[in-house]
Order: structure tokens, then C-alpha cells, then sequence
């Protein structure tokens, strides 16, 4: 009976082993992939497609809305949002490359959203409201620990925060105050305030708006390049109901616009040749690419109705040529402890 009971117990620490060790084992796509968030089956799911647009695979499949998927920086993960744990609250998950393994990011559930990895891949920021009270992006270590407060971060529209190549920045969207309080009634007047991207460096916590120029509109999700010299991003343009995605250098010069009439999440081609996009056609919300040199656009996907909170949002682009990864943790390591002394 003695040898039972041993026999049963060291299967079972086996098992716990063996399951905790799986994400160790995780290996990154053999060649380039695309995940996005679709409604089209009647709630936010998560598929992955080639970069063609061929191959299509689900990769989750919950009654619960998932979404933003994220590659992490050596394709052996997939970090996301989904309600899974409970009904209207989203937290950040992560799957493994082929969609198993879904775990928690961390240990506490919490309403986060909008996750993106550190260069290093053992730190997520993502999108919060905080304790202060306020919405604000954050960062955490995986598995969990005390959260770090980066920068307030308004809601709706703020957030989306987008780490930067070389580990030193973040971009995020947050609001601003534009023209002059207009009075509602004799003791309240209301600030009208637009959207705007800015910049935290983490090495000096100082922050500044990427386009102080702009007058007018909204603009959000900016995203780096591979190569961190230039940011993409959507602009609401309220004045002439126009929006497009645009692209400019990091020192701001140099702004472009490159697809007209399209909204939403933008991603980047790992080369950065490339960039994904939503469009409506013919009624139907599309996942699209643009080449960026001669700016043929190719559909990828259907994205179906925008329900609830999934909204189609996030779509994300990884490719095993930009293997292997050369996280800089020299200076993630500096910016940590000067980040917790700032606001």
C-alpha cells in the first residue's frame, strides 16, 4: 500500500513538474506569422494566419472575450487580454506560439489591458486604473510583484503604451486640454480634451507629446518600429470626420500619411517594410498589409462586428529570420530603479 501511495505521489510531482516546466519548452513559429482578434463567430477570438493571409488557425476559444495579442520578443509566447476568470474583468494572459498553455501573466487578477513586452521579454506594461485613483499605464515583472506606476493615462482612448526597440522609451496615449473651458451651468465649466501621444523616458521619467504641433484631432496607438527611428499611429482628424494612419521619425520630422480613410491598431512587419491595418470594405471590417515602398494593399483577414470590448482590437506580427533576439538588460536594469523614484 506504502508503495502505492509513493508511486501515486511521485507521479503526481511529475505531472506539477512537467506543466510548470511547459513554458520552457515553448518553441517560436518556423516562419513568419500574423495573430489578430476577430468577432466574426460572435466574440472576441484570437487567430493566426502567415503573412499572406493563408494557413488561418484558431488559437483560443472562450465563451469570454480575447484579445490584443502581442508577440513576445523570441516568438515562444503570445501575450493577450480576455475575460476568462471573470465576466467584464480584463486581465493579460499568455499562450504559448501554437495557442496552449494559457496561463495568467500574473499571479493577482486585475483589470490590465493593452500589454507590450519589455525588449528583454521578462517585464509587461499595460494599461490600468490605479489605486491613485486614475487610469495609468504600469509595468510589472511576470509572475507578478509590485507594479510600477509610469504615468497617468486617461481613459477612453488612453493607454496603448509601446515599449521601445532599445528598451529606453515608452509611448502611450493619453489626454490633453485644448481651448477654453466652456461653461454648462453657472458653477461648472467643462475642459474639452483631445487624445495625444506621448514619450516617457525611463532612464529620467521625463515625458513629452510626440506632435506638440498638431491642433486639432485625436491621435493614439503609436507603435515603434523595429528598428526604433520612427512611430505609427491612427489620427481621428474631428474637423473633417477624416482618419489614416500616419508615420513619422522619432524627431518628429518627416510626417506622412499612408493609408487614408483606415483606424485602429497599427503594427509593424518585423523587417519594417510593412505595416497592418483595419479597413471597412463594403461594410466588413478587414485586417489589411501596405508595403511601404510601393504601397500596394493586400487583405488578410475578416475581422467581423465590433462587439463588447473586444472591438477587433490588436494584431501583431512576428518572423523567426529576426532571431536571435539582443535584449540590452544593462539598461532595463538602470531604468527600473530610476522609474521608481519619478512620476
Amino acid at each position: 500500500m506504502k508503495n502505492i501511495r509513493l508511486l501515486l505521489f511521485l507521479s503526481t510531482s511529475l505531472m506539477l513538474a512537467f506543466s510548470n516546466l511547459s513554458s520552457a519548452w515553448a518553441e517560436p513559429p518556423t516562419r513568419a506569422k500574423i495573430v489578430y482578434t476577430s468577432t466574426r463567430d460572435g466574440n472576441g477570438e484570437i487567430y493566426m494566419i502567415n503573412a499572406d493571409g493563408s494557413g488561418e488557425v484558431r488559437l483560443t476559444n472562450h465563451p469570454g472575450d480575447d484579445f490584443d495579442p502581442t508577440w513576445s520578443p523570441t516568438g515562444e509566447n503570445i501575450a493577450f487580454v480576455s475575460e476568462r476568470d471573470h465576466l467584464g474583468l480584463y486581465d493579460i494572459y499568455l499562450m504559448d506560439a501554437d495557442g496552449g498553455n494559457i496561463r495568467r501573466a500574473f499571479d493577482e487578477l486585475d483589470y490590465r489591458t493593452a500589454p507590450t513586452w519589455s525588449p528583454d521579454g521578462e517585464r509587461i506594461a499595460y494599461h490600468t486604473y490605479s489605486p491613485v485613483p486614475d487610469w495609468a499605464v504600469y509595468f510589472n515583472t511576470l509572475g507578478g510583484g509590485e507594479a510600477e506606476r509610469l504615468s497617468e493615462a486617461g481613459i477612453p482612448g488612453g493607454g496603448f503604451p509601446a515599449w521601445s526597440p532599445d528598451g529606453t522609451e515608452i509611448a502611450f496615449t493619453d489626454r490633453i486640454p485644448v481651448g477654453a473651458p466652456i461653461p454648462v451651468e453657472p458653477r461648472f465649466k467643462v475642459v474639452s480634451m483631445e487624445m495625444r501621444i506621448w514619450i516617457l523616458n525611463l532612464q529620467t521619467g521625463e515625458k513629452e507629446i510626440l506632435l506638440p504641433r498638431i491642433k486639432e484631432g485625436d491621435t493614439h496607438y503609436p507603435i515603434w518600429s523595429p528598428d526604433g527611428t520612427k512611430l505609427a499611429f491612427y489620427w481621428w482628424k474631428r474637423k473633417d470626420r477624416k482618419a489614416g494612419i500616419y508615420i513619422v521619425n522619432r524627431d518628429r520630422k518627416g510626417l506622412e500619411e499612408i493609408v487614408k480613410d483606415a483606424g485602429g491598431i497599427v503594427a509593424w512587419s518585423p523587417s519594417g517594410k510593412e505595416l497592418l491595418f483595419k479597413k471597412s470594405v463594403g461594410g466588413q471590417r478587414q485586417l489589411f498589409k501596405i508595403d511601404l515602398h510601393s504601397r500596394v494593399k493586400a487583405p488578410l483577414a475578416l475581422l467581423g462586428p465590433s462587439i463588447r470590448r473586444g472591438q477587433n482590437t490588436g494584431w501583431d506580427w512576428f518572423d523567426p529570420k529576426g532571431l536571435p533576439v539582443s535584449p540590452k538588460p544593462h539598461l532595463l536594469t538602470t531604468v527600473w530603479a530610476k522609474v521608481k523614484t519619478t512620476d
